[in-house]
């Protein structure tokens, strides 16, 4: 999915079963033809995803997902 990368928020947290999670949220704007205009949404990045080194806000990222829908790869698009 192509996407303009509009925010990153670092996450760190202590959920109810009291496993620290660590890692990065996302804000992206992109294309849906359900939408006029552009359609926002977050995406949590695991440990171990992280944006190419040299992306800043507002740069056309890819996202790739994989079968579970999960944030599987970031590309500098």
């Amino acid at each position: 999915m192509k996407a303009k990368l509009v925010g990153v928020q670092g996450i760190h947290f202590t959920n109810n079963s009291g496993e620290e999670v660590n890692g990065t949220k996302i804000y992206c704007a992109f294309q849906d033809e359900h939408v006029e205009g552009l359609r926002t949404a977050d995406f949590f990045l695991k440990d171990g995803i992280t944006l190419p080194k040299d992306t800043k806000l507002n740069d056309a990222i890819d996202i790739s997902f994989n079968m579970k829908g999960k944030v599987e790869m970031i590309f500098k698009a």
